[in-house]
């Protein structure tokens, strides 16, 4: 009977206190921590001490010597749990031999949780039943582990210390609210927001300076980035030469088909000072600057050639 009564005790008394804090009581803040921790461990060694030492000499000491073997409680701390078993045995012995579980459980919780919250130094100023141990607002009774959390509104009502953006638990906030999750009632969407870039000239190229993030591709914009002018649609990568002395294809590099025709002094206009280059270059049969025709050679194919361009302004 006398176990049953202190387990009843123990175990009520435990858990009407999930959350405790040291405020200048008899038990440390590492006994407390303990005590939210591993309060199941604990309701067994003080129920089995309590029962064994109830009727000893000096139910303190023996109390002590019990329980220091078995847990980390400091000496001053245990001497809480013998004044509760003793509490209990005093006010609710009848109670709990005569009545129910939960008139024997509500009978060691009105008379002997007080002396014991007082003992450890377990206090809860809000009065919601939790201390500031798990209690992360103590002064709100509307905060504590057991509240129902109120979603996007900055608070973390059931203290859980997650992320009061994030509904679906997937580890990534709303996208209204600064994260990637565009879906954040379905957890099996996590990321669906991209970069998007855009796209100026239209060419299905983005310019990585001018980007956004969205979870629906926004007007004139791309997942590309690799557009090295959008103001131009003819560059881009992958694109022909244009023959304008510009670099199409965004490689880097002005070559082939990119180069404009006959500026040999790359001024992007093909004037008089061509033409002399040309002119000096003419007859060479070999690595020749000038040709214009990709026969090897300068000679009056290529000089037809520059006259068509002359005057052209590349670019």
């Amino acid at each position: 009977m006398m176990k049953r009564l202190l387990t009843l005790l123990t175990f009520a008394t435990l858990l009407a206190i999930p959350s405790i804090i040291n405020a200048q009581g008899n038990c440390t803040e590492a006994d407390l921590q303990w005590m939210a921790t591993y309060g199941d461990s604990t309701a067994t060694v003080a129920t089995d001490c309590g029962t064994n030492c109830l009727f000893a000499g000096d139910p303190e000491q023996c109390m002590i010597d019990c329980m220091t073997p078995l847990t980390p409680y400091t000496p001053d701390c245990i001497l809480c749990f013998s004044g509760q078993a003793e509490c209990a045995s005093n006010s609710c012995l009848l109670t709990c031999l005569f009545g129910s579980d939960a008139a024997c459980a509500q009978c060691v919780l009105d008379n002997c949780q007080a002396p014991f919250f007082e003992c450890a130094g377990i206090y809860d100023a809000d009065n919601d039943t939790f201390s500031t141990l798990s209690d992360c607002d103590d002064n709100d009774p509307d905060i504590n582990p057991d509240a129902t959390e109120i979603w996007y509104d900055g608070v973390d009502q059931n203290c859980d210390g997650l992320s009061d953006y994030d509904q679906d638990m997937d580890g990534e906030d709303a996208f209204e609210y600064g994260g990637l999750d565009c879906n954040d009632l379905d957890p099996n969407i996590t990321m669906g927001a991209q970069i998007w870039y855009m796209d100026a000239d239209q060419d299905g190229y983005g310019d990585d300076s001018n980007s956004t993030m969205s979870c629906v591709q926004p007007p004139s914009m791309v997942a590309d980035n690799t557009d090295c002018d959008d103001n131009n649609n003819a560059i881009y990568p992958g694109a022909a030469g244009s023959g304008s002395g510009v670099d199409n294809d965004c490689n880097g590099v002005i070559e082939g088909d990119e180069l404009c025709i006959g500026d040999f002094n790359n001024d992007l206009v093909v004037n008089t000072n061509d033409l002399l280059l040309i002119l000096g270059a003419f007859g060479c049969e070999v690595d020749c600057l000038a040709d214009l025709t990709g026969d090897d050679a300068v000679n009056t194919g290529d000089l037809l050639a520059f006259l068509g361009a002359f005057g052209a302004i590349c670019y």
